[in-house]
C-alpha cells in the first residue's frame, strides 16, 4: 500500500529541521513542506537539496513576522466576515511559490499551515494554481479516529465540532479537485485525527491511526527534535511525535505494511 508521510513546518526552527532531516535519513519520512518566510527556511532548503528530500510549499498566513493575520482565529474571523480578499490570496500564493523557487527548490506539492486552504471559499484558488503548475494539492479529508485509550475531556467536544466541519469541507473540496482535475492524496490522518485527544501519544496511538490508512493516504506529522525557538502551540506534541517516530517500533509498523511515496509519485 502506498502512503505519504509528510512533515509540515519545515523551516520553522532548527529543531524542526533537525528532526525532519533525521527522520528522512531513517526512512520513515518521505516528504516535507516548507514555511518559506520563517527564519530557518534557507537552512531547510539546503537540507532538502542535500538529502534529495521531496519538499512542497507550506502556504502560510498566520505564523511569523510576515504573516497577514495574527493567528488562525483572526484569519477565520475575517474570512467569515468577508474581509479576506481572493486577490490577496492569489498574490500571496504566487509570492510564496516564487520565494521557494528562489531558495532553489521546486515544490512537489502545495498544502497550508493550519489547513487554511481547506476553506471552500479558498480551495478553488489553490486547486487552479496547482493545476497550472502541474503539481498535486493536499486534500484535507481527515476522518476522526476514535481513541479508545483516553478519556473524553470537555474540550474534546469543541474539537469534534471543528473536525466535523473540516471533514465536510474536505468532502466538498474533493469534488472540486475532481472537477478541476487536480491531483491530490485520497485522505489524511495525523495525531490530531484522534478523538478524544491523546494526553500522551504512545505507539498504540500511532498504530491506531496507521491501521485506518488506505492507499495514497497522507500521514501528516510535525516533528521537532528540541523546542528552542519553535513558535507553535503544539510543541509538546511535536517533541513526543519525534520520539515516537524514531522508535524502531514505528519503523516496523511502516515497513511491514506500507511503501512510502511522495506527492510527486501520486
Amino acid at each position: 500500500m502506498n502512503i505519504i508521510i509528510n512533515a509540515d513546518d519545515f523551516g520553522i526552527s532548527a529543531g524542526a529541521n533537525q528532526a525532519i532531516a533525521a527522520l528522512h535519513k531513517k526512512g520513515v519520512l518521505s516528504s516535507a513542506t516548507l514555511l518559506v518566510d520563517l527564519p530557518y527556511a534557507k537552512d531547510a532548503a539546503e537540507i532538502a537539496k542535500k538529502q534529495n528530500l521531496p519538499t512542497g510549499l507550506h502556504f502560510n498566513l498566520t505564523l511569523g513576522p510576515l504573516a497577514k493575520y495574527k493567528n488562525r482565529a483572526d484569519f477565520e474571523r475575517q474570512l467569515l466576515f468577508g474581509q479576506v480578499r481572493i486577490k490577496f490570496i492569489k498574490e500571496e500564493l504566487n509570492r510564496q511559490y516564487q520565494k521557494m523557487l528562489d531558495l532553489g527548490l521546486t515544490p512537489t506539492h502545495i498544502d497550508s499551515h493550519q489547513h487554511v486552504h481547506n476553506w471552500p471559499q479558498l480551495f478553488p484558488v489553490f486547486a487552479r494554481f496547482a493545476r497550472d503548475k502541474k503539481i498535486p494539492l493536499r486534500l484535507t479529508l481527515e476522518k476522526p479516529v476514535f481513541n479508545k485509550y483516553d478519556k473524553i475531556q470537555t474540550g474534546d467536544f469543541k474539537q469534534l465540532w471543528r473536525k466535523t466541519a473540516a471533514l465536510i469541507f474536505g468532502g466538498w473540496n474533493f469534488l472540486t479537485a475532481k472537477l478541476l482535475r487536480v491531483q491530490t492524496n485520497r485522505s489524511l490522518t495525523s495525531l490530531f485525527a484522534l478523538w478524544p485527544r491523546a494526553a500522551r501519544p504512545e505507539p498504540k496511538h500511532l498504530r491506531l491511526l496507521l491501521n485506518k490508512l488506505k492507499d495514497r493516504a497522507e500521514y501528516m506529522c510535525h516533528p521537532i527534535a528540541n523546542a528552542e525557538n519553535t513558535p507553535t502551540a503544539i510543541t509538546e506534541t511535536s517533541l513526543r511525535e519525534y520520539t515516537l517516530m524514531t522508535n524502531p517500533e514505528f519503523f516496523a509498523m511502516i515497513s511491514n505494511k506500507f511503501h512510502l511515496i511522495n506527492f510527486g509519485e501520486l
